[in-house]
């Protein structure tokens, strides 16, 4: 009886003593205006602390107030960024409102301009700074943003960098508003240092890399004048080599020599074996998985091989590829691979063996050419029958013997995701048959692509593609047919199935041909930093003939794909329908996948 006493009297004491007010946060909903220049709307938008914190909401009007006030400061100096530099800022809050509403009222005033740039000496003199054909971020008659003035410091100590001064440094830089003449004036005072040459190199950090291979992507001389593009090329070689986690070089006085400055590499290896797998799937072809395992320094000198394996709906195989650097020569390699495929896409069922040896040879970071010595030996069953009223088309058995050759050009800025310049490729592989139909035949393809970025922020990418395939100096039926040109599929004309872009049997099978058309048109549209949406038309076919016949029905459809950008690449979903549909033709194709369609 105590005990429940006790309790009843706990109870009714914590309900008529009365706790502290539970919090309840101010909602609100905050407006930028005045702001007619669209770069400055978007920059107040992204910089203001009212806008980015809408879903944190403070615990008061008072809160929102400091909040508001905090705010303006902020807002000036974004706006002082791009030139309006007698911008004002206010705000009201209509806490009756329901949520709450902030609106900030900006009056930018004037867009200042830059009236002059100075370069200086140490002893106030002007200096003049060998440019070649490079243009200055910040040129008088520019509006006078803030940006462009730290961008051109450092334009101009890489500009000494490039023409033999290590050692440039900045003593001062001077930024002069003119409230009455609305302009700025700048004024940069750089100590240029020695002019010096390339001295010894040491190379450090490696654990199992022979220093040779370091030394042979080294894209300066001994003696030479000092060039930091060339510092920054070995730099960049070395990274895209794959075989390092970082890069250091650093030039540094010689005291022996003055005249020359010593060169130290420093580099973290990384680990040299890599196991992975991975996951695709169309709608044509199916799912497909692949794993492989890989080393990037087999001997010692950067040597590579990987072997993979893949199983899909359609395909069953064995790779391994073997590369070796500086064969004979820096910038050239050896090139080796070998493969077991059981290939069974719609056109055909081929069980085919392939081996090849070639060499490779960098002319530039962006021109690349090839040429190899090609062996095959398949057996192969024709799944079409182009005449109904004959039997089936036998199994062709065949050995080949091919020498592929290759010139490609690449100027765009990322293997995955390109967002400009172009690329273009050419090969020839003439091939003659050392069993089976005697056939002497020679495979072209010619390709090209290019990438617009839109709008002022390039958050647009307009990317077009032509691909031309040719097959000539032999009839089309004693062809093999996994030697026969096809279209369609994920990396051609994505509306239509793998290999259905074209002529087909009366049982809807694809014959193959001896040339083909492909042509691609997308734009890459980010909505986030993300998210991107692609719109996209391919057209094409393939044809019986060697040279494409434009006069007949070109097949084509539209699709939209989805991006979602991560560090190593976008990953890809494309739906796709074809607008020249037949029996054959699925209404939708649906393609999953790693990076960019082209």
């Amino acid at each position: 009886m105590r005990v429940r006493r006790f309790f009843l009297i706990v109870a009714l004491t914590t309900t008529l003593v009365s706790g502290p007010a539970a919090r309840a946060d101010l909602n609100y909903r905050a407006e930028i205006t005045g702001a007619e220049d669209s770069d400055l709307a978007d920059l107040l938008d992204k910089v203001s602390e009212l806008k980015t914190l809408e879903d944190k909401p403070p615990a008061s009007e008072e809160a929102l107030r400091r909040r508001a006030e905090r705010d303006l400061a902020r807002l000036a100096d974004a706006a002082h960024s791009l030139g309006y530099w007698d911008a004002n800022f206010s705000y009201n809050v209509d806490a009756e409102a329901d949520p709450a509403k902030v609106t900030v009222t900006v009056a930018p005033g004037p867009l200042y301009h830059v009236a002059s740039v100075k370069v200086l000496g140490p002893d106030g003199q002007p200096l003049s700074i060998p440019q070649g054909e490079r243009k200055l971020p910040l040129n008088p008659g520019d509006p006078a943003r803030t940006a462009p003035v730290v961008a051109t410091e450092t334009a101009l100590l890489a500009a000494l960098g490039d023409s033999g001064h290590p050692f440039a440094k900045v003593e001062n830089r001077r930024v002069e508003i003119d409230k009455a003449a609305q302009t700025m004036d700048v004024t940069y005072t750089l100590d240029p240092g020695a002019v010096e040459r390339f001295g010894p190199l040491a190379i450090e950090g490696l654990e199992r890399l022979n220093p040779a291979y370091v030394e042979g992507r080294v894209r300066w001389r001994g003696g030479e004048l000092y060039d930091a593009s060339k510092v920054e090329e070995t730099r960049r070689v070395l990274i895209e080599s794959g075989l390092f986690s970082t890069v250091r070089i650093t030039p540094t006085a010689d005291p022996d020599h003055p005249e020359d400055v010593r060169m130290t590499i420093d580099a973290t290896e990384r680990l040299h074996r890599t196991l992975g797998v991975g996951l695709a799937y169309n709608t044509s072809q199916g799912p497909a998985a692949r794993a492989f395992w890989e080393n990037r320094n087999l001997f010692g000198n950067a040597e590579y091989l990987r072997v993979a394996a893949e199983a899909g709906q359609q395909i069953a195989g064995f790779r391994a590829n073997f590369r070796k650097p500086d064969f004979l020569t820096v910038d050239q390699d050896l090139l080796a691979t070998a493969e077991v495929v059981n290939d069974t896409p719609v056109a055909y069922h081929s069980r085919r063996g392939v081996v090849l040896v070639g060499l490779e040879r960098r002319f530039s970071p962006n021109l690349t050419a090839g040429i190899g010595l090609q062996g095959t030996k398949a057996n192969v069953v024709p799944e079409a029958n182009p005449n109904p009223l004959t039997a089936a088309a036998p199994t062709q058995h065949y050995s080949l013997i091919g020498i592929p050759a290759y010139l490609k050009l690449d100027e765009t800025d990322s293997l995955l995701n390109p967002t400009r310049g172009y690329r273009a490729q050419l090969s020839v592989t003439p091939a003659h048959t050392l069993s089976g139909p005697n056939l002497t035949f020679v495979s072209n393809l010619v390709s090209g692509s290019t990438y617009w970025g839109l709008g002022p922020d390039q958050r647009a990418i307009l990317a077009g593609k032509l691909a031309l395939a040719s097959l000539d100096g032999a009839p089309l039926f004693p062809l093999p047919a996994d030697q026969r040109i096809y279209a369609g599929g994920g990396g051609s004309i994505r509306p239509y199935g793998y290999q259905l872009a074209g002529p087909l049997d009366i049982g809807n099978k694809p014959i193959g041909g001896r040339s083909s058309l492909v042509l691609n048109l997308e734009a890459r549209v980010k909505i986030t930093e993300n998210i991107g949406i692609v719109p996209f038309v391919d057209a094409g076919s393939y044809y019986e003939s060697p040279v494409p016949q434009l006069g007949r029905t070109l097949l084509y459809g539209v699709g939209l794909g989805f991006r979602y950008y991560t560090a190593f690449g976008p990953l890809r979903v494309d739906l796709a329908t074809p607008m020249h549909k037949r029996n054959a033709d699925s209404p939708i194709q649906i393609y999953i996948s790693l990076g960019q369609a082209f």
